[in-house]
């Protein structure tokens, strides 16, 4: 009968850090790619108080930015890709108002931003630091 040799942690570890250190080498290269991209977003000239944006970048390989939308409707990213980006807005989830007690079974009114879509959907990006602000319709509009 064959006895198990226990394996390793020496050897695991150093296969774990082959196996690793590429992916960290190419996130690491992605991190400079990033532009600082700040603005306000709204809708029917009034701020947009929560959901997110996407920045989608057009060339393959780039990785999207996914950018909160602050209460009072203004949003900041350092890492938009830089060049032409597919603009979404994605709306905050339902939810009830802030000290309400819903009865049972009750739904969570629908945000009021639901459906919307930015009446840009395309942006360029420029490298460096840049204000973009963002306006919001209802679709086909």
């Amino acid at each position: 009968m064959k006895s198990f040799r226990s394996a390793d942690p020496w050897r695991i570890a150093r296969g774990a850090g082959i196996l690793v250190l590429p992916l960290l080498v190419a996130l690491a290269g992605c991190g400079g790619k990033g532009a600082s991209v700040s603005g306000k977003v709204t809708y029917d000239g009034k701020p947009v108080t929560g959901g997110t944006l996407v920045f989608s970048p057009a060339g393959a390989g780039n990785v999207p930015a996914s950018v909160p939308v602050k209460s009072d409707g203004t949003y900041q990213s350092t890492a938009v890709p830089v060049g032409k980006n597919r603009l979404i807005y994605n709306s905050p989830g339902d939810q009830y108002p802030e000290g309400y007690t819903p009865k049972p079974s009750e739904p969570a009114p629908k945000s009021p931003f639901n459906g919307l879509v930015p009446k840009q959907p395309e942006v360029e990006v420029k490298g460096g630091s840049s204000t973009l602000d963002i306006e919001l319709v209802k679709p086909g509009k």
